[in-house]
């Protein structure tokens, strides 16, 4: 039920307004009231066509001023365009009537240069981005009215809107509007922003629309798809043929929901961690895992000796995302440019250092941890020690590492994630290598396990500049 005072609480909300106890309550009631959803998205939505109005006052000004507009122009434009709008309206009435709008839309929008710039390349990795006669690059503005394919790799795209969409190849999808999207085929994630709520994505047979969230979205080659919420609330509802059929229905962080074959919403029954993990990496400022290194996005809630088994596998924990931080922070430093000592002596690439307060960086947690009783089969080398091996290429540059018992206890409180409780015994080592290697983005571990040791390294990285 909508309550007088709940118009001015959205605004708030959408202004970043509301304090933590306020915050979870409105998200509490944006899950259970449909009717304040809908307010939420009608807010957002008038937000928005303002600032899109006031943007094209602006630029429609400045258009004039650079031609010199004189009124003999005016009215010349005035004309030209009435042609244009009503030869376009009679072409859309003819082929709607005759049932081709969806095969005739792309050439419409060619033909009468109806495409906008709404969204630019941040980040184009071991792939190609095409359109039909376009090879795509990084900083290229993308279109509306065209169809991207990334063959492979890793795609980041920055909407107008301010939504943060980390692509993973092959897929296949087109932009309606600077805060909406298609996709066709393929997987894809979406971190949107409170200035975006309202952010919709639509697949052959589903739409999301989003209330202010991260979320991940896949469709297969049948066009099954499916979507998984990771952080906040997204509304689903069934989609065909360019139309909604039946209510919207909302999902909520850790849930999820697929087409199944008879074209029945269901529970997905996939790991959204595997699904999505390209992706996943992307938006935690991961470039790339190998050997026995794994990246799980949710941390668990306790890190303690035998709470969080690990196994086969060193796990990557982003604990802090453009962190500013309080205090100088003592640590182990990279010395650069240092090649030999990093061939011959990995421990010898970093000195005692300090990263300043104020420094905006992004803190990662490696951790691996065996629980006794599970008696993991671990990789055993000649001498009889257990071992794994691993790399790690953050997007920036790493700042500094902290390898040791000492140093991890020094900054749990203030450099780790708050909701997790950490191991507070001295029983963390500095015996296993981490190497840096040439990029200085990238580490090399080679570890020792034992079965009544953790191993752990937090690891801070500088945060991309805003």
């Amino acid at each position: 039920m909508i309550h007088p005072e709940d118009r001015d609480l959205l605004e708030a909300y959408l202004a970043a307004e509301l304090d933590d106890d306020e915050l979870k309550t409105l998200e509490l009631r944006l899950c259970s009231e449909e009717d304040l959803a809908r307010l939420m998205i009608e807010i957002s939505s008038e937000e928005t066509v303002i600032r899109e109005w006031m943007e094209l006052q602006r630029t429609q000004q400045w258009y004039r001023k650079l031609v010199n507009e004189s009124p003999a122009s005016k009215s010349h434009s005035f004309f030209s365009k009435s042609f244009l709008a009503g030869s376009l309206l009679f072409t859309i009435s003819l082929i709607t009537f005759f049932g081709m709008f969806h095969w005739v839309a792309p050439l419409i929008v060619s033909v009468f240069n109806l495409s906008e710039n709404v969204a630019i390349v941040d980040v184009l990795s071991d792939g190609d981005l095409r359109t039909q006669d376009t090879l795509c690059v990084v900083n290229d503005r993308l279109q509306t009215g065209r169809q991207y394919y990334l063959n492979q790799g890793m795609l980041q795209l920055q909407m107008d809107s301010g939504v943060d969409v980390v692509i993973a190849g092959p897929t296949t999808f087109q932009l309606i509007n600077s805060n909406a999207m298609r996709l066709l085929r393929g997987t894809m994630t979406a971190k949107v922003s409170q200035d975006a709520i309202g952010f919709e994505v639509q697949t052959p047979t589903l739409k999301i629309v989003d209330l202010g969230t991260r979320f991940g979205v896949h469709a297969d080659e049948a066009g099954v798809s499916e979507t998984h919420v990771f952080q906040g609330i997204v509304n689903y509802s069934k989609w065909k043929k360019g139309n909604v059929h039946g209510p919207p229905k909302l999902l909520t962080a850790g849930q999820s929901v697929k087409q199944s074959p008879n074209g029945k919403f269901i529970q997905s029954n996939t790991n959204s961690e595997i699904l999505f993990a390209k992706c996943l990496m992307r938006e935690a400022g991961i470039h790339k895992l190998s050997g026995a290194m794994n990246y799980l996005s949710e941390m668990p809630a306790s890190l303690k000796e035998g709470s969080f088994s690990s196994n086969n596998n060193i796990h990557v924990f982003l604990e802090r995302k453009n962190f500013q931080l309080p205090v100088d922070i003592i640590c182990n430093t990279p010395i650069q440019d240092n090649k030999e000592i990093s061939k011959k002596e990995p421990q010898g690439q970093y000195k005692s250092g300090v990263i300043k307060q104020g420094t905006k960086v992004d803190v990662y947690y490696i951790h691996h941890g065996i629980h006794p009783a599970d008696n993991p089969e671990l990789p055993v080398q000649k001498s009889g020690e257990s071992f794994l091996k691993g790399d790690i290429r953050f997007k920036n540059r790493i700042l500094g590492i902290l390898p040791t018992d000492t140093l991890l206890l020094q900054t749990d409180e203030i450099l780790g994630n708050p909701d997790v409780q950490y191991e507070k015994r001295s029983i963390r080592s500095a015996e296993d290598t981490i190497q840096l290697l040439p990029d200085n983005s990238s580490l090399h571990l080679d570890w020792i396990l034992g079965v009544s040791r953790l191993n752990v390294v937090r690891v801070i990285v500088a945060a991309d500049v805003e």
